[in-house]
């Protein structure tokens, strides 16, 4: 029996871990396991195969499966997590998506990359309806919940990261591989007083980059909404099979 208690605890501790925290719930589930399984003993089934047996049904339980189906229908972080990730990135590409289609001097290759960092975006939002088709269900809990904040993480770090290289690395970079951090402003506008091509290059790759960080940023929000969905409604599936 002891070694019974052993599994059973373990038992406890994963329906928890799945989503099942209320303590009455378990305490119901744990007695149909205990009857089932002495039930089997009695029969002449080994313990260790009466429990395997016992948690096989308990899974198959409809009150298992009504209680799956109540979780199911709750909200995770990550879908918190991803809704502000993308409607942030969508709400700043609206700002500068004008730009690509009004400014005269870019170039078919600048716009054409410009156009891809927003639809890349606007697509991460759009795939909350059908991202959870090609992403894992994780029925753990915890390992979701993380996953979600992982994307989350991510995404504000890649901001900070981003928002620090702009005009230390990036623009520097487009502007000319001697320039210094603190004539960058200078050189900006020289460039488009002189209307120079060069100039007018460089600023527009500075903001088409920026509108790559933000599809990133949109990217990691799909991706932590669409592993909530998924578990949801696989949850949901294996409350009604």
């Amino acid at each position: 029996m002891r070694n019974l208690d052993a599994k059973i605890t373990e038992w406890r501790r994963q329906m928890s871990a799945d989503g099942i925290k209320s303590r009455s719930v378990l305490d119901e589930l744990e007695a149909h396991l205990r009857e089932d399984v002495e039930s089997q003993v009695k029969a002449g089934v080994n313990e260790e195969t009466a429990f395997e047996v016992a948690v096989q049904r308990i899974g198959k339980s409809d009150l298992l499966k009504a209680e799956f189906a109540k979780i199911s229908g709750k909200s995770g972080p990550g879908k918190m997590i991803g809704i502000g990730c993308c409607v942030f990135a969508c709400l700043y590409s609206l700002l500068l998506v004008p730009h690509v289609f009004t400014i005269s001097e870019l170039t078919l290759t600048q716009r054409i990359l410009g156009l891809s960092a927003v639809a890349l975006t606007f697509f991460s939002m759009v795939s909350w309806r059908f991202s959870y088709r090609f992403l894992p269900a994780i029925r753990n809990q915890r390992i979701r919940k993380a996953a979600g904040i992982v994307c989350g993480v991510v995404g504000f770090a890649w901001v900070l990261i981003f928002a620090n290289l702009l005009p230390n690395v990036i623009t520097p970079f487009f502007l000319s591989k001697d320039v210094s951090a603190d004539s960058i402003r200078g050189r900006v506008l020289i460039g488009l007083q002189q209307a120079s091509p060069e100039g007018f290059w460089a600023v527009f790759m500075v903001g088409i980059s920026l509108l790559w960080a933000l599809a990133l940023v949109a990217v990691l929000g799909g991706i932590a909404y669409g592993l909530e969905e998924a578990a949801r409604r696989q949850s949901q599936k294996d409350a009604y099979v």
